[in-house]
């Protein structure tokens, strides 16, 4: 999964906004791990918590080692970060910007800013489950050499994921390990693409495909209506099923999409009030400030002071234009 940076990487300074970043904005508290190639990577706190449950929770069901759940947890953990790593490369690959990966507890997000045009986003979106493609013959080919060719292992039933578990435990550690890797890799491949609901990688494809056919508008109000579609639809199979952990995915997701459809309505519906102070001519000396209201440029000016240029709405920064060319034509 890739984010384009509309909400969860406002930033903060001192000791605490390492951890908390933006107090207001639970995404955002996490822990930096590293920085390598200018991407900062950062794991979520509540990523950790969970880390933790589930190695206490070996002890007490006496179902599984915690060697063996340590080991699921960092091959995944890998697989999830190799596939955000995609998404990065791929983006700078267009020219794009890419520079943060936050792990948490529902796969990972990447903070891409590819250039504004569909064959971009596309690129950038498929660099994840590119990398997907590019493992799985190589743990594929690892599961049948360690098993001596048992393809039901490669080629696994998903309703009977316990069985196959159980078929691979058999082979020792090794091969239970490459089988969980293998299936980890398949399940994030397969639920990235097949599930077109932000922030899932399937979703942005949509929202290019649409995009080139369409235009971005279109393909802006299609997608979060698609997606929402697409979590009602998810939830409720994930429910009958009892599927916390999908019905949790599909909760999110459908959150996600309605804040897309609310920041999508608002950067298309005009703001009566401002249209008010902008296409009215102001009292006292319209003539000299071009029907830009001072008060309003000097809250937009403040907030870039506090947040920087990236928190600006894009209607502040056709404010923000529309006054520094009333003030070069002055």
């Amino acid at each position: 999964m890739y984010d384009t940076g509309s909400g969860w990487r406002d930033g903060g300074s001192g000791r605490w906004s390492r951890i908390f970043g933006d107090g207001d904005n639970p995404l955002r508290w996490s822990l930096p791990l590293y920085r390598a190639w200018g991407i900062a990577v950062r794991i979520h706190l509540i990523f950790i918590v969970i880390i933790v449950a589930r190695l206490i929770s070996t002890l007490v069901e006496n179902k599984i080692g915690i060697a063996f759940m340590a080991t699921w947890m960092a091959g995944l953990f890998l697989l999830v970060l190799l596939h955000e790593y995609g998404h990065c490369i791929a983006c700078r690959k267009t020219g794009g910007e890419a520079d943060e990966i936050l792990m948490w507890p529902l796969g990972g997000l990447a903070s891409c800013l590819p250039p504004n045009n569909w064959k971009a986003h596309l690129i950038t979106v498929l660099g994840g489950p590119g990398v997907n493609v590019v493992l799985l013959p190589f743990l594929a080919g690892g599961l049948l050499a360690v098993t001596g060719g048992s393809w039901s292992l490669v080629l696994f039933n998903p309703l009977d994921l316990d069985g196959a578990g159980a078929e691979a435990f058999a082979y020792g550690f090794l091969g239970w390990t490459l089988w969980t890797l293998h299936l980890s890799n398949v399940m994030l491949l397969a639920f990235n693409m097949l599930v077109p609901m932000y922030p899932m990688d399937g979703a942005r494809v949509v929202h290019a495909l649409i995009w080139r056919a369409k235009g971005k508008a279109t393909a802006d109000r299609l997608t979060w209506t698609i997606g929402i579609v697409a979590a009602i639809v998810l939830g409720t199979l994930a429910f009958a099923v009892g599927e916390m952990m999908l019905f949790a995915i599909a909760i999110f997701g459908g959150f996600v999409c309605f804040t897309e459809q609310r920041r999508q309505r608002f950067l298309e519906e005009p703001d009566e009030d401002w249209s008010m102070s902008f296409d009215a001519p102001a009292k006292g000396g319209d003539e000299q400030s071009g029907g830009v209201d001072p008060e309003e440029i000097d809250r937009i000016l403040a907030k870039i002071s506090e947040k920087g240029m990236k928190s600006l709405t894009r209607k502040e920064k056709k404010r923000l234009g529309e006054a520094s060319s009333s003030t070069g034509d002055s």
